[in-house]
């Protein structure tokens, strides 16, 4: 008897896609997989992009010019190009997402940059690190807001300082000049904002703060008066020359005093004249 033992088909058993795929294409597929999961983190973590107008940007450069707020970087400068009228300068900032939600339409940005005048220096820190933008807001969360006008200057009222902001006005020539310290007993408690000349050519107007909490001195009975330069006088106890400080003397200054009693709260924008 003649058995024949039918034949077996043997296959051979398959191998997972990671028994087949070499090493080789594994190592750039992972480095892919983490680069991918990087930027989804970075995208996912950074602030959005606002568009700041201002009148010009000397100094301001792509990558470089950093935001501050209450000297902190919280964001940088990501472009710069022409309003489509080519009358302002358009300038792109990356906000960071931890202040973006108080970037709200009550924010302020302006340019720092160095200037030398009489009444100091300010602004030397950019010397070395360069023009920076500034903001200023406060610490109500509204909501972002996307699009601004710059300031040309820096506002008497920041998120640092608050305080009274009133107006004076003068018919001479006084130190009321872009700057210039408010005294009080010989100490500053304000700052003179930008000056004008009305349209008459008569007084000298300039928005002016009285910082808190000195700003409760100031009623309706309060005078304030040039301290700029000094005062010559010859009495019974010989000559005597007198000025309230070097600054004033150097760059101007004005004071203040509640000469009778009974005056009652001022408003903000309250004008007062500047006496000699």
């Amino acid at each position: 008897m003649n058995d024949d033992i039918p034949g077996v088909d043997i296959q051979p058993g398959r191998r997972s896609f990671f028994e087949r795929a070499s090493i080789v294409w594994l190592v750039p597929v992972a480095a892919l997989l983490i680069a991918v999961g990087i930027a989804l983190t970075t995208w996912r973590d950074q602030g959005p992009v606002i568009e700041i107008a201002f009148t010009e940007a000397g100094g301001i450069l792509t990558n470089e010019t950093q935001l501050k707020y209450r000297n902190v970087a919280v964001g940088v400068v990501e472009g710069i190009r022409f309003s489509e009228n080519l009358e302002r300068v358009i300038v792109s900032v990356r906000l960071d997402k931890s202040v973006a939600a108080f970037v709200d339409g009550d924010a302020a940005f302006w340019v720092v940059r160095p200037e030398v005048s009489a009444s100091g220096v300010s602004g030397l820190e950019t010397v070395l690190s360069g023009v920076y933008i500034e903001g200023s807001w406060d610490n109500m969360a509204d909501g972002t807001q996307f699009r601004f006008d710059g300031l040309d200057d820096a506002p008497l009222v920041t998120s640092g300082r608050r305080g009274l902001e009133i107006e004076l006005r003068s018919s001479r020539d006084s130190g009321m000049t872009e700057n210039t310290p408010i005294v009080y007993k010989g100490i500053e408690v304000g700052r003179i904002g930008n000056a004008r000349i009305s349209q008459d050519g008569r007084w000298v107007f300039a928005n002016a703060i009285i910082f808190e909490p000195q700003d409760q001195l100031v009623t309706t009975a309060t005078r304030f008066w040039d301290t700029s330069g000094f005062s010559f006088s010859l009495g019974p106890n010989g000559a005597e020359l007198d000025f309230s400080s070097v600054a004033s003397l150097i760059a101007g200054g004005i004071t203040f005093d509640t000469l009778v009693s009974g005056g009652q709260t001022v408003r903000p924008g309250t004008v007062f004249e500047v006496f000699p």
